[in-house]
């Protein structure tokens, strides 16, 4: 692969891969829920990052239409790793331990 900041074309071949083996909405948690916040954040502390920010929408909005966007959106209760993996009560019992922080979101 070229750059680095580039890895958001192997995030999207991913995301078509989980999309085929475990549906719709673990390809979009996975790229808009993980990948794309984190790829903001990134960008937020690096040009290379940011540079890549339009093209890496324009995939996502290629691969999935706007409807399922917009669903996914509307119905998110949690992002990140753990908001696809972890079942309600397991994320709160790790919450409230304090293993993970409440997310600005």
């Amino acid at each position: 692969m070229g750059e680095f900041h580039e890895i958001w074309i192997e995030q999207c071949e991913a995301a078509r891969d989980i999309r085929e083996a475990f549906g719709l909405q673990k390809a979009l948690g996975y790229l808009i829920g993980e990948k794309l916040l984190n790829f903001l954040r990134a960008a937020d502390e690096d040009p290379a990052f940011a540079g890549e920010l339009p093209r890496f929408v324009a995939e996502i909005t290629q691969m999935f239409d706007r409807a399922e966007i917009e669903t996914y959106l509307d119905t998110v209760h949690r992002v990140g790793a753990l908001g696809l993996v972890a079942s309600d009560e397991a994320y709160e019992e790790m919450r409230e331990a304090s293993a993970i922080k409440r997310s600005r979101l």
